[in-house]
């Protein structure tokens, strides 16, 4: 029987083993089904390769599964991370990106990877890069490894003791300006909407995106409290964003965080969708 549109919900923010989470698209498609879920978003970083190999889990499923994205940025010292909805995988523009964007991941694990051994803690690059597999190779990556040669007792750990900020293995990430990103995610026909604004912690610079593009805020996340997403809720009808929202998942990588932790309606989704349409040409 179809679930009634007003009951369905949606997850838009889920990671896969083609960035920094442990489970494999299909398995996250099918975590999807057990919660109820009518529509998901894999929005791995700076990566799309998992979603032709979920598409056709969640067709058979009867879930509805968005294109999508999560790609990085700093402004002012802070890294900006923003997500794209319903964007072409394909598009010329955003395949390039892509490309270039892995290869700075890469040149900033050997980086760390040195800065590292100098505070003699010692790991090899190869080791984090066949961790990170096919996918896209990132901190968590090496935060793993450094727990498996037992530098830290859990992998969280390594965020602030080694390779959080100011610590001696921190590299900043992306040094591309939000309305880059903004640019690539619009140009591909997507939606670019700021991810986790609490990780941001500076609103004020939420203005600036929207002027170069931004059109949407995920209010709902599962690092907001009830507090925090009304605000965020409050600031997305005052700057006239749409609002999304979803768990978050990385599988093991983030213990306790299931799929459909966070589920929002699926009026949201439509609402993408409307924008889409009116704005895409």
């Amino acid at each position: 029987m179809p679930v009634p549109m007003t009951d369905r919900t949606a997850d838009l923010h889920l990671h896969t083993t083609f960035s920094d989470g442990t489970d494999s698209p299909e398995r996250v498609v099918e975590l999807a089904r057990q919660v109820g879920l009518s529509a998901i978003a894999i929005t791995d970083h700076d990566n799309t390769e998992a979603i032709p190999i979920a598409r056709p889990v969640a067709e058979r499923h009867g879930i509805e599964l968005l294109p999508g994205i999560e790609m990085s940025a700093s402004a002012e010292g802070e890294e900006v991370h923003v997500l794209g909805f319903l964007f072409d995988p394909g598009h010329p523009g955003l395949v390039q990106h892509l490309k270039e964007q892995q290869a700075r991941r890469v040149e900033r694990v050997h980086e760390m990877v040195k800065r590292l051994a100098r505070v003699g803690v010692r790991i090899e690059a190869e080791e984090v890069f066949r961790l990170a597999g096919q996918g896209t190779v990132g901190r968590p990556h090496v935060a793993r490894v450094l727990h498996a040669h037992g530098y830290i007792a859990s992998p969280s750990e390594a965020f602030t003791k080694y390779i959080g900020p100011k610590n001696p293995g921190f590299v900043p990430g992306s040094p591309l300006p939000p309305v880059q990103v903004i640019r690539v995610i619009r140009e591909a026909g997507g939606v670019p909407v700021l991810a986790h604004p609490v990780y941001l912690k500076r609103d004020p610079l939420i203005e600036g995106f929207v002027k170069d593009g931004l059109v949407g805020l995920e209010v709902h996340h599962s690092g907001h409290t009830p507090e925090m997403v009304q605000r965020y809720d409050r600031l997305a009808d005052r700057l006239t964003l749409l609002k999304t929202g979803g768990s978050d998942y990385h599988g093991d990588a983030k213990e306790g965080l299931p799929v459909g932790a966070v589920k929002v309606p699926y009026a949201l989704v439509e609402a993408l969708k409307r924008w889409q349409a009116a704005t895409v040409r």
